[in-house]
């Protein structure tokens, strides 16, 4: 694994220097040190926008990602005993029943800071948990020539302990959002989407099932927030849980996932794209159409896309249900690539996969500085995002002569 490039003994030398960096940076007269949400938060998505807010203002350093998780835990503790207690301070409007999101976040924030402060006392550093093993994942993301960044991406490291899952097993979350038509879909998945997949009443047993509930769960409350809050537009979903020696993948539109191993690329994802037969027949036996348009065949006239999450006028034609799939992992496997079409498009999967054993191969220590520059000047007027997960250290010199 790559953390066999590190010293694992000294996890308490890290947390040590990360404590005393984080609270040395804490600026008092910065009221808004990370960004909020659009819209009010009401208490089922109390959850979400307090881990969505901790790991924010977590990363503003390198946050080791087994503190990641028990922290996020630890204030969501907190702020949930003082909505009960004194719900004014996390900005509770009592006639409407939500959470102003400029306060809430100042109390988290302030709660993060109060943890932080508490875990420079050695004696209370010694008592944190070692960090369990974590697979090494590195990111990119371009808005190019967007006016705004629509895509969005998630990442959890252990899962069950960020959500006090009485469950030792550890479960790692990792999801691409490509948004359209605003922000506001691919914003609200990334900060929700992890949290009704923990609620669903199949999570932890059944993950394909879990999954399944989570992605129409964040689509349901998507549609009926963007009648009270003017949200707008729509997003892509692919989203990979990582259990044990399985890999569930989860998707609604053309964001797609790629398994690599031993230089050989197997796509995992089946997009939903109005040309596959099975998506076309769906649409039109629910009334809508699918026609050619500028160059390609769309839903209704506009949208190339026939599942994702959000797109309320477009809704029942453009689902919101997932598509599952569980893949057996043997050891064997070198990386996982997720990434919207704004890669797929100009790079192809067999391509971007020597790339990453290219960068691996140059820094076999180093995989959160894996350059992506290669791949994102190839991406000329489109947005991007995507991850690349990796599994092994051993990347053989063999894989690149694969062309």
């Amino acid at each position: 694994m790559a953390a066999d490039c590190v010293a694992d003994g000294d996890y308490l030398g890290e947390y040590s220097r990360f404590f005393a960096e984080f609270v040395a940076r804490v600026n008092p007269d910065d009221q808004l040190p990370v960004k909020v949400s659009v819209y009010d938060v009401n208490e089922n998505e109390l959850v979400g926008e307090i881990i969505s807010v901790t790991l924010q203002y977590l990363n503003r350093i390198y946050c080791p990602p087994s503190l990641q998780s028990y922290i996020s835990r630890l204030v969501i503790q907190a702020i949930k005993s003082t909505c009960k207690k004194q719900p004014e301070i996390c900005g509770l409007r009592q006639q409407e029943k939500t959470y102003a999101p400029l306060k809430l976040m100042q109390a988290v924030t302030n709660e993060v800071n109060e943890i932080c402060r508490r875990y420079l006392d050695n004696s209370r550093l010694a008592l944190l948990p070692p960090p369990s093993s974590t697979p090494q994942v590195t990111v990119g993301a371009i808005r190019n020539a967007r006016r705004k960044m629509e895509d969005r991406h998630m990442i959890l490291h252990d899962l069950n302990t960020m959500f006090n899952i009485q469950d030792d097993t550890i479960v790692d979350y990792y999801a691409v959002f490509d948004g359209h038509g605003g922000q506001d879909a691919a914003a609200y998945c990334a900060t929700h989407l992890h949290q009704y997949l923990v609620e669903s009443v199949h999570y932890p047993t059944d993950p394909e099932r879990a999954l399944r509930d989570a992605f129409l769960t964040t689509d349901a409350q998507f549609i009926a927030k963007s009648s009270t809050q003017k949200l707008n537009g729509g997003t892509t979903a692919v989203c990979a849980l990582l259990i044990n020696k399985k890999l569930y993948i989860a998707w609604v539109g053309d964001s797609m996932a790629s398994l690599v191993t031993y230089g050989n690329v197997k796509q995992l994802v089946n997009p939903h794209r109005p040309t596959r037969e099975d998506e076309s027949e769906r649409i039109r036996n629910l009334g809508g159409v699918v026609v050619h348009c500028m160059g390609i065949m769309r839903v209704n006239g506009f949208l190339s896309i026939s599942r994702a999450i959000g797109d309320v006028p477009y809704k029942p034609y453009i689902s919101g249900e997932p598509e599952v799939r569980c893949v057996p992992l043997d050891g064997t496997e070198d990386f996982l690539i997720i990434a919207c079409d704004g890669l797929w498009d100009y790079v192809d999967q067999r391509t971007a996969a020597l790339r990453v054993y290219r960068q691996v191969l140059q820094n076999p220590c180093e995989y959160n500085v894996i350059s992506l520059n290669s791949v994102i000047n190839q991406m000329m007027n489109s947005h991007y995002t995507g991850l690349v997960h990796i599994t092994k250290a051993a990347l053989y010199q063999k894989y690149l002569n694969m062309a």
